[in-house]
Order: C-alpha cells, then sequence, then structure tokens
C-alpha cells in the first residue's frame, strides 16, 4: 500500500479495515477487510520525504488530540485505531463523540511498542516531538517497518509562512486518505474564516497592537518566534509579535527585552500545570514586566495552547485574540 522512496525498500502492505462503531473508549478495534486500491498510485512529499500509497491507508494512528481532530473533521475518523495526547476534556463539539470513541493510547505519545501492537499501516503526527528518535519511534524506524508516516508541516522546519502550507498539507492527506472532498471542504473553511477576520480589522482601519505572547516561564519567558502558527495567527488578528526574530516556533528571550519593547497587549497560552490566571499574576507582580502599558493596562487575552496548532482551532484564537485587541471592529462586541 505505501512505498517510501528513500533508501529504505519497504514491501507493499496489506491493508486492514477498522470498525469503530459500538466500541467503547480503550477496547480493542477489530479489522474488517482491506480497503480499495486507488486507480492509480498516490505521491506526495511531506517534509522532503516523498511516499507512495497503493490505496489508502486503513488503522491509523493519530499522535496529538489536533491530529485526530483533524482527520475526523475530513471523514477519516473511523480508520483511527488509536491515539496520543487523547485525554483531553476540551474537544471540539463537532468531533466529540467520534473522538471518545478512539483508544487513547497514552496521556501524552503512546510507546514504540503500543504503535507495533496495533499493527497500524499510518502514523500521523502534528509535533516533530511526535516521532522523536530518542524514543525509537523515528519516521525511518517506523517506515523500516511498512508504516507509512506524515508530520503536519508547521514543524518541518521551515516555519508557517502562510496558509497556503495547511492547504498543502490538507490537500496531500485528503488524497493518501482518499476524502479529497472533506479535506479541501475544512481547508477552504479555515481559510474563509481566517480571511473574514483580518477583513473586519481593514474595514474598521486599525492598527496591529504590539504583542508579547507568553508561553511561560519566569526566570528566562518563552514566546514565539517570528515563524509557525501562532506569528500566523498574530499576523491576521492584529496583534503584531514583537518577537519576530529566530527560526523557530518558540524561543526564550529576557524581561529586560521584554521592558526594552513594551508590549501594549500580552496573549497568555493556558496549559500545563500552571493556570493562566497564575501566569497572569507572575506578569503583573513581575518588576520589569509592571512597568509596561500592557500589564498597566491589563490588555492581557487568554487562549488555549490547544488553539495554536495547525488546524481548524487557530480560528477560534485568531478571533479571540481579534476581538479583545479591536473591539471596535466587531461592532463592540
Amino acid at each position: 500500500m505505501f512505498r517510501r522512496k528513500s533508501r529504505i525498500t519497504l514491501s507493499t502492505l496489506l491493508v486492514a479495515g477498522v470498525a469503530l462503531t459500538g466500541c467503547s473508549r480503550g477496547e480493542a478495534i477489530e479489522s474488517s477487510g482491506g480497503g480499495e486500491a486507488f486507480a492509480e498510485p498516490v505521491t506526495i512529499t511531506n517534509c522532503e520525504r516523498e511516499a507512495t500509497f497503493e490505496a489508502p491507508p486503513q488503522r491509523i494512528i493519530s499522535m496529538n488530540d489536533h491530529v485526530t481532530e483533524t482527520l475526523i473533521q475530513m471523514g477519516a475518523g473511523d480508520r483511527i485505531v488509536g491515539m496520543g495526547y487523547g485525554e483531553q476534556n476540551d474537544v471540539l463539539p463537532e468531533v466529540a463523540e467520534q473522538f471518545h470513541a478512539i483508544p487513547s493510547l497514552a496521556e501524552e505519545y503512546p510507546t514504540w511498542e503500543q504503535i507495533i501492537d496495533l499493527e497500524p499501516d499510518m502514523v500521523v503526527g502534528g509535533m516533530r516531538s511526535a516521532f522523536d528518535e530518542k524514543e525509537g519511534r523515528s519516521r525511518d524506524a517506523l517506515e523500516a517497518q511498512g508504516i507509512s508516516t506524515f508530520l503536519f508541516s508547521e514543524y518541518c522546519g521551515e516555519g508557517f509562512p502562510d496558509l497556503g502550507m495547511l492547504d498543502t498539507d490538507f490537500e496531500q492527506l485528503g488524497r493518501v486518505l482518499g476524502v479529497e472532498d472533506g479535506a479541501e471542504a475544512l481547508a477552504e473553511r479555515i481559510t474563509g474564516d481566517m480571511n473574514e477576520v483580518r477583513e473586519s480589522l481593514d474595514e474598521a482601519g486599525v492598527s496591529g497592537i504590539p504583542t508579547f505572547f507568553y508561553d511561560g516561564g519566569e526566570a528566562e519567558p518563552t514566546t514565539i518566534g517570528g515563524v509557525g502558527v501562532g506569528q500566523l495567527i498574530g499576523e491576521y488578528a492584529g496583534a503584531d509579535n514583537i518577537f519576530t526574530e529566530g527560526d523557530r516556533p518558540y524561543l526564550k528571550t529576557t524581561w529586560e527585552i521584554l521592558g526594552e519593547r513594551q508590549p501594549e497587549a500580552i496573549v497568555v497560552l493556558d496549559y500545563g500545570a500552571t493556570s493562566a490566571e497564575d501566569k497572569i499574576a507572575y506578569l503583573k507582580q513581575q518588576p520589569i514586566m509592571s512597568t509596561t502599558p500592557a500589564v498597566r493596562e491589563d490588555r492581557i487575552v487568554v487562549v488555549p495552547l490547544s488553539d495554536f496548532f495547525e488546524s481548524s482551532r487557530i480560528t477560534t484564537s485568531t478571533e479571540t485574540i481579534a476581538r479583545a485587541l479591536h473591539p471596535q471592529a466587531f461592532g463592540g462586541r
């Protein structure tokens, strides 16, 4: 089913189907036959890795929750035999029923043994860490076992310059999985919603507000860099990222530099053991940050980190930030 054109030669795989109906979370999923082969093999290039598929994968493991949601939205959710990061409660309502029917393999990433035991024919990751070589689940290692892989291009190492990257990823996944219509409709919906927010700001004639995106950290604050989805969200939301340097989606900085750049707004990414409330409380008492216009004017927006990945959730974070910073562009609502 899958052939990777590289130094590794892989045999054609048998394709196994999946039946999710009536399967409660954590139960084994039974195979139900093979998938129909493509009329012509489908070849894609993902993160400079070329692969050819003879038929749509039928046993998929999704490694990140935004990947799981995306595959369900495209129409391939019934082929997901297991997922990583499956314990989240904040699931998109439109996919919640199917999401919770998929076995959660681990609180974070499944082990190599868990992956192999499920006999997948495809593993899809939304972050580079999904294919961590040190954890034994690199793309090379999986593909050597005849398991195809796909990584959302935000983490291919070239940043996320525009929505064209999302369009390409979704188009490729749609072709490989045989769900072209669903993938295209999802990409169009995301692009349309993002453009609608930007057009509202442009029509109102608003200017971007210098913004500090606070991921976390006290001794060394972490923020978003000039590449990645976070930068793109800021551009569409009228939140001008004050740290556009660097070639990574996230970077560390210093409070002294933040004091020099005087952010007029702060976007707090909500996740992990430290709550958004605690992050805000720390910023307000931090000696340098307390002097910035953002803190003095209490112009702080909270956005879940889950809304900062390559998925339909970017439309939610973009609108949330835009409405908070530029209410006049939305009728003051």
